[in-house]
């Protein structure tokens, strides 16, 4: 008997939003590398995550600005392609920054994408802020 894959979950959103911190927290180890500077993650990377019993496929995503050049650019290629094999997008913005216009750039992709999408709000417990 064939086995079902599991659902696919992609979080993306602007470089330096905290994506990969957020993916740590789904996971419930540290995988994902964090660092304080933007571009650190530059591939789609797939990792095993379990929530309340659910078994499910997180994608930790490059920061994705769509107006991108150069290695940016591939970066957020790898960000939409992410989102087109997901079952359901976590789309991550930066609560101290608020929404700009690369974030609305990318719920304009999202919105095409015909996937599931969540806001998260991230970085609103920064003791910095």
């Amino acid at each position: 008997m064939a086995e079902l894959a599991l659902p696919v979950v992609a979080v993306v959103g602007r470089p330096n939003v905290g994506k990969s911190t957020l993916v740590n927290r789904m996971i419930g180890r540290r995988e994902a590398v964090v660092e304080d500077r933007p571009g650190v993650t530059r591939d789609r990377v797939s990792y095993d995550a379990d929530w309340n019993g659910r078994a499910f496929t997180v994608v930790d995503t490059g920061g994705w600005d769509p107006d991108a050049r150069g290695l940016a650019a591939q970066i957020a290629g790898q960000a939409e392609l992410a989102v087109s094999l997901a079952d359901a997008v976590l789309f991550v913005v930066d609560a101290t920054v608020g929404i700009t216009d690369a974030d609305e750039a990318v719920v304009q992709i999202l919105r095409k994408s015909g996937r599931p999408v969540v806001l998260a709000a991230n970085k609103v417990d920064d003791a910095r802020t």
